[in-house]
């Protein structure tokens, strides 16, 4: 008989699940609103629903979630997810737990990215990565020695809430300066809108500079050089090979082009002499959260090893 498991991406708006075999192949994917808004019965009834729909009547052994914050088993809570607080409702988790009636691990959904993105374009090439879902906010995972680097507490890679300017931009978090301040894409459009009057989505900012319109040279221009710094701080810290870029954001095309992003990165590594730094465009798009979750599951049962 066939061993089953699901997967389970709860964002910010969507909950989408998948039914994957041992093969790593996904048979199965369906996405939802989750309707966080309403509260934590709403959620929970909505996972339900997505879990079920993926199943397609297929008994699963595990299911892998991946979810915004940290989940800190000792006490049963998520941390860290500023956008949506109602996840981090104590006992959340168990709850879930409970009317799965099957394992559940739980991941920050930066770090599900990170798996699904390293076995589909670094497995076997690159044993040291750095992977970032830049979108709503910016979250990022790392991959060290092959194996998912989580921390004493599950709580590492939230390099999105490291500050890069203690008298800046303040973050939805509360900080001042953090890195999601300046580089996710809502940050981005009010960086634009405070620079120009001009209240636009990142795509439509991305064609003005295109079209060489100063303000929006400028907005990128200078998100350049944050972010060629950021990776070059996490490259000397880590002594990484490679960087994964996903996320709504990561799909304009500058980014990758070597004048930009490359060029700061390339001034700010320090020390041993390194091959250059690949940015390796993300392959799975908004399939990598939910082929990641479901890889944990796969870990649980023993097929997976990271």
């Amino acid at each position: 008989m066939k061993t089953y498991v699901v997967g389970v991406d709860l964002g910010g708006t969507k909950v989408e699940a998948c039914l994957m075999d041992t093969e790593r192949k996904v048979l199965t994917r369906e996405r939802m609103p989750v309707n966080a808004s309403r509260g934590l019965e709403e959620v929970i009834k909505n996972i339900r629903a997505i879990v079920h729909r993926a199943a397609a009547g297929k008994h699963y052994a595990a299911v892998g979630m991946g979810t915004p914050g940290t989940y800190v088993p000792e006490e049963d809570r998520l941390y860290g997810s500023p956008h949506t607080t109602v996840y981090e409702t104590p006992g959340f988790i168990q709850r879930l737990k409970d009317m799965l009636k099957v394992p559940l691990l739980v991941e920050n959904d930066a770090n599900c990215l990170a798996l699904a993105e390293f076995f589909a374009s670094c497995e076997g090439k690159y044993r040291y990565v750095l992977a970032v879902i830049m979108g709503t906010g910016f979250g990022t995972g790392l991959i060290i020695d092959n194996k998912l680097y989580r921390g004493a507490r599950g709580g590492a890679g939230e390099i999105g809430h490291t500050s890069i300017d203690f008298n800046g931009r303040l973050c939805e978090c509360g900080r001042p300066g953090c890195v999601e301040a300046y580089l996710s894409g809502p940050s981005l459009s009010r960086r634009f809108q405070e620079m120009s009057g001009r209240k636009l989505e990142v795509p439509e900012i991305y064609r003005l500079y295109l079209s060489k319109d100063p303000q929006a040279a400028a907005l990128f221009e200078e998100s350049f050089k944050i972010l060629g710094n950021v990776f070059a701080n996490i490259v000397n810290a880590f002594d990484l090979e490679a960087i994964i870029m996903g996320g709504g954001v990561s799909n304009i095309p500058a980014w990758y082009e070597k004048e930009n992003v490359q060029r700061y990165l390339k001034k700010s590594l320090f020390g041993i002499p390194r091959k250059e730094i690949p940015l390796i465009k993300a392959k799975l798009g908004d399939s990598a959260g939910v082929m990641g979750a479901a890889y944990l599951a796969l870990r649980e049962l023993g097929v997976l090893d990271f």
